[in-house]
């Protein structure tokens, strides 16, 4: 990532900016998802929480306006990657690697065993991406009650299902 740009705990008045970048974010699916999948955000309470809850950071372009968030969840000594976005204008130029790099310390200096996500298998900035972090596919046999449950909410419709995967980082011992 290019010295214009930092990775830091978002602070509120970031909040409200977040949801037009991950409607920016989502354009670069384009065709390969259902139009539906695209006009839903996350919701401004949960980001509030997430950014009350220090399991929210941003991406500061050279302006030092938000160009990217990356929003966990934990559970137990998982730590869950939710949600990942980069306005299209800055992709390609480490963001969204240096936000998944910044969620990795956080969770190995905090004890975390493990770095965990849902996404689609074959989109490049979605599977291979994430192979490319050092993430694996973990097999439907693998998944425990909550990777479960995670999956069937980030799913999306049914017809969609198939083409997502789980993927899991060990990051520590716990």
């Amino acid at each position: 990532m290019s010295g214009s740009y930092r990775v830091v705990f978002a602070a509120s008045k970031h909040v409200p900016l977040l949801p037009e970048i991950e409607r920016l974010a989502a354009s670069l699916f384009g065709d390969d998802v259902p139009p539906r999948l695209l006009e839903v955000t996350t919701p401004e309470s949960v980001l509030l929480a997430a950014q009350r809850g220090n399991t929210l950071w941003v991406a500061l372009g050279p302006d030092d306006d938000p160009v990217g968030f990356a929003r966990v969840e934990v559970e137990g000594k998982r730590v869950h990657l939710s949600e990942l976005d980069v306005i299209p204008a800055h992709g390609r130029r480490g963001v969204g690697t240096a936000l998944v790099q910044m969620v990795e310390a956080w969770a190995r200096s905090n004890d975390f065993a493990e770095l965990t996500l849902t996404t689609y298998r074959d989109l490049p900035w979605n599977g291979p991406f994430y192979l490319g972090l050092g993430f694996e596919v973990v097999p439907e046999s693998g998944w425990d009650a909550d990777l479960l449950r995670r999956f069937e909410r980030e799913a999306g419709l049914d017809s969609e299902r198939s083409r997502r995967v789980v993927m899991r980082k060990g990051i520590g011992t716990a």
